[in-house]
């Protein structure tokens, strides 16, 4: 007879991290159902589409479920003794034989839910010492973490909009609706904006597209892609110019004041207003409003980031709400403490991790120890004592989420040896000499490690292990630990103990632990093992914890285990700085030499000629990436792989709705369907990210047969960079659309 069990666990789709009920069949190793927990501290029973995803994914017959190696155009089951014994040797090989940076690295975004995953991949990346080492953020939100990293010493430091009690919210670039909350992780952000109204507040988007938020809102500008520097920029100048600046309890640790104003004073209303689309009359009417209320927070997400001005624009939103005293306050722009204590000051100024080494192709320089991912397909063509000799993925498909992703394609055939870490045969992983397919959420536990530091409140989630993996599985940390140990002739659990003892030598130097013994601290986590003893040293040490026992009541992974439903440790809290900064002397210095540089080249670009029409993004409550399309609960319906354009430019074109059109870049063409949407901005053409299911020799037949679409990427110009971040310009890109034919 079936046991049924109920399970709660928090959502590892998207960044809400939403709480789950989840009916469960062991016996039969089934989900029953998946639903909302009522009483979850955070999402109080909401979910969206995406919570069934993480089942779906679980169950999927094409889904690897051990290691394969590849014989010519065919896939074996191998072991792993086997797998890993081989790829371990063939990696040190050639470290040794062409030096550490023959082998190059590229880590996808789905990491980013997997609390064990995160913390090893710095063992990882350490070990590995690559400067080959490109991931998913310089396609995302890197400019957001040198804009923090900048300000406060900390790259992961986001100041989030306090939606719960701001009155007067303004998003910019950002679709909350559907991504529940980028960089702001807020459940039901419908809910959350609605609330905003239903009090008397506003809710203004500014956005080249009349998106899901958009509709939401009480007001919609459009705004030209890629120029909300500019718009930003001159409501800077406006600040001084009516004498509106009011920085309140931090003005005493601010710095770059004066520069920042002469720096301000080319970009008036007037001379923003052809290139961004924005009238002056509109960003006046803008910044009174806004300095009219009593809790306004700006908001500034993906479309900011991946432009060309991607730096500034984020450096920007968090200078305005400063300047008006909206940083660190209620209903302004905050900062989350989660339990974990990574946002926490560790006493030390940090150095700014840019520029330390560059790419061999083009000279680019790293930043977190990263390469912009732009320039892998050219670092993979390296030839002679340049040359890639093998390339690890880590969860991630490189050919369609980077721009020119045919470009590495094509590289990929000029490495010796490539190894993934996946769970599936895509677009990339089809080039893998081996695939090393890891446990499944269902099948591991997770902590919400790197989302509760940008959360709309402070909480602390565990989720338990739903199923017991089947014999033989390792999860994706094991796997890092067994090809590390093995490549540096270890034992696994040697690697394991290395990293312990070094990550307990790193916290008790903290001044508030130096009386902390640390046999004292190994005994009392001596209960949990690997990821789960070091997140338990976490919890312990960060701002709720019991400091092994100095504060009886605080956290441990213990009490959090036994909180099947969450903690909540509370709404953000106003005035954690200037104890949070990590800056010299504990300051915000408004500017900065990187900053400063690329100013010049947005006053330049104000001579820009407005393109005749410019290609941006979009999601879908049903997409993540390219993670989602094959699983035929998420592929099936009407195409979203289509080009929407505003009606009057597909006229003027002679496109038919329906019908089909050729979109032309400078490095690409794609043959797409015709969409008409007045919610376009005229001008503009919208195309999702993470489509192209169509090379041959992947085993995803479900996105193959019902969502292949076209890559967005390949019209992307892999040149075309955010110039102090090295993000890729996905947003406001020049194409050409033509007619093909019509319905």
């Amino acid at each position: 007879m079936s046991t049924k069990d109920i399970i709660y666990r928090s959502c590892p789709t998207c960044e809400a991290s939403c709480g789950l009920t989840l009916e469960v069949d062991r016996d039969r190793g089934d989900i029953l159902s998946i639903k909302g927990d009522a009483e979850d501290t955070r999402s109080n029973g909401y979910v969206c589409a995406k919570s069934q995803a993480f089942a779906h994914i679980h169950s999927d017959p094409e889904r690897l479920r051990r290691p394969v190696k590849r014989i010519g155009d065919d896939w074996i089951e191998v072991e792993w003794d086997e797998a890993l014994t081989d790829i371990a040797a063939r990696l040190k090989d050639i470290r040794e034989l062409h030096g550490k940076d023959a082998v190059a690295m590229y880590y996808g975004n789905p990491n980013g839910h997997n609390f064990h995953t995160q913390i090893y991949t710095q063992l990882f990346i350490q070990m590995l010492d690559t400067e080959r080492f490109f991931s998913a953020g310089s396609v995302d939100q890197q400019p957001k973490n040198l804009s923090s990293d900048l300000l406060y010493g900390n790259p992961w430091l986001f100041p989030v909009p306090d939606l719960t009690r701001t009155d007067f919210f303004v998003c910019m670039g950002g679709n909350p609706l559907v991504s529940q909350g980028s960089l702001l992780g807020a459940p039901d952000a419908a809910a959350h904006l609605a609330d905003i109204r239903k009090r008397g507040g506003k809710v203004v988007v500014l956005d080249p597209r009349h998106t899901e938020t958009a509709q939401a809102a009480d007001q919609h500008l459009f705004i030209r892609p890629g120029t909300d520097a500019l718009l930003l920029f001159a409501w800077v100048n406006q600040l001084f110019v009516q004498g509106l600046v009011a920085i309140g309890p931090l003005g005493d640790c601010v710095d770059g004041l004066e520069r920042l104003e002469a720096l301000a004073r080319p970009f008036t209303p007037e001379a923003i207003a052809e290139r961004t689309g924005i009238k002056p009359a509109d960003l006046l009417a803008l910044v009174a409003d806004f300095n009219a209320a009593d809790s306004p927070s700006l908001y500034g997400r993906i479309g900011l980031c991946t432009q060309a001005f991607g730096t500034l624009a984020s450096w920007l939103i968090d200078v305005v709400n400063l300047l008006q005293g909206r940083l660190d306050a209620e209903g302004g722009a905050m900062f989350a403490r989660p339990a974990t204590g990574q946002n926490e000051n560790t006493g030390e100024p940090a150095e700014l991790m840019h520029g330390r080494w560059h790419s061999r192709a083009r000279g680019l320089p790293e930043y977190m120890s990263m390469l912009p991912a732009s320039c892998m397909a050219e670092e993979l063509e390296c030839s002679g004592e340049d040359a890639v000799h093998a390339l690890i993925t880590v969860a991630g498909n490189p050919v369609l989420s980077v721009p020119n992703g045919k470009r590495i394609d094509a590289a990929l055939d000029n490495v010796g040896f490539v190894v993934a870490l996946d769970i599936y045969i895509n677009e990339t992983t089809r080039h893998a000499d081996y695939i090393l397919p890891s446990t499944t959420q269902l099948e591991h536990s997770n902590y919400d490690f790197l989302f509760s530091a940008f959360a709309q409140r402070n909480f602390a989630r565990y989720s338990p292990r739903v199923f017991e993996p089947a014999p033989g599985s390792l999860d994706q940390y094991a796997i890092f630990v067994e090809l590390l140990s093995r490549m540096n002739g270890l034992q696994a659990g040697e690697l394991n103990e290395m990293l312990f003892e070094g990550m307990l030598e790193t916290v008790l130097k903290a001044p508030a632990l130096e009386h902390v013994d640390a046999s004292a601290v190994r005994e009392a986590t001596a209960h949990h093992h690997n990821g789960e003893r070091l997140l338990d040293i976490l919890l312990r040490i960060g701002p709720y914890g019991d400091r092994f026992g100095e504060a009886r009541d605080g956290l441990t992974l213990d009490k959090v285990m036994a909180s099947p439903h969450g903690i909540d440790l509370g709404p953000l809290q106003a005035g954690v700085l200037p104890d949070m900064l990590r800056t010299k002397g504990g300051r915000i210095s408004l500017l900065h030499p990187l900053l400063e540089a690329d100013i010049v080249r947005l006053h330049d670009s104000l001579s820009f000629k407005v393109p005749e029409l410019v290609l941006i993004g979009r999601r879908h409550i049903r997409d993540m990436n390219s993670w989602l399309h094959n699983l035929s609960n998420y592929a099936r319906g009407k195409n979203r792989c289509t080009l929407m354009i505003n009606p009057a430019d597909a006229r003027a074109r002679n496109l038919m709705d329906g019908g089909e059109a050729k979109i032309g870049s400078t490095v690409g063409e794609l043959i797409v369907p015709v969409e008409f949407n007045d919610g376009l901005m005229p001008g503009v053409v919208s195309l999702p990210h993470g489509f192209g299911h169509r090379y041959r020799g992947t085993r995803q037949s479900v996105a193959a047969d019902m969502l292949p679409g076209v890559s967005a990427n390949d019209l992307i110009d892999d040149q075309a960079l955010d110039i102090p971040s090295g993000t890729s310009v996905v947003n406001g890109v020049p194409v050409s659309v033509t007619a093909i034919n019509s319905v």
